[in-house]
């Protein structure tokens, strides 16, 4: 069974970093200087656990008015078993509840299909962020 921790970017997050380390510094190779950056400290963080080891996370944050999802990480082992997902819809449903219309995201092209199977759009060009091509999407909050 899954379950989910909710951090503030005061709080702990040693537990999210693991999880990043893992998936973007030592598998995907993002430069570890760069993994870590100012959004943090006012991003809202979750964390999703299996047997209390930390497997997933991901983090929400607003910018200039924009709500954005990042940082999403599942570590390889767990990958394929809705874990992903699990983190994204979380996340959607707390910035949907905290008054968005929409939210963005810079998916790494190699994860389009996920994030489109959850309802995002692409928009714009593709694009390189920590050497690895991305793309910008967009979710909007379902019509209720």
């Amino acid at each position: 069974m899954i379950r989910i921790e909710w951090l503030e970017g005061t709080d702990d997050l040693t537990d999210a970093y693991r999880v990043r380390f893992q998936v973007f510094v030592k598998e995907q190779n993002v430069p570890e200087h760069i993994e870590i950056d100012d959004i943090d400290r006012i991003a809202q963080h979750i964390v999703a656990y299996r047997n209390n080891a930390p497997i997933g996370t991901g983090r929400l944050f607003v910018q200039d008015g924009r709500y954005y999802l990042g940082r999403i990480a599942v570590l390889p082992e767990y990958r394929k078993q809705n874990t992903g997902a699990l983190i994204v819809k979380s996340l959607l449903k707390k910035a949907f509840d905290s008054g968005a219309d929409e939210v963005h995201i810079h998916a790494q092209i190699s994860v389009r299909g996920f994030y489109e199977k959850l309802g995002f759009i692409p928009y714009g060009k593709p694009f390189y962020e920590a050497g690895i091509e991305h793309i910008s999407m967009a979710a909007y909050k379902p019509d209720n």
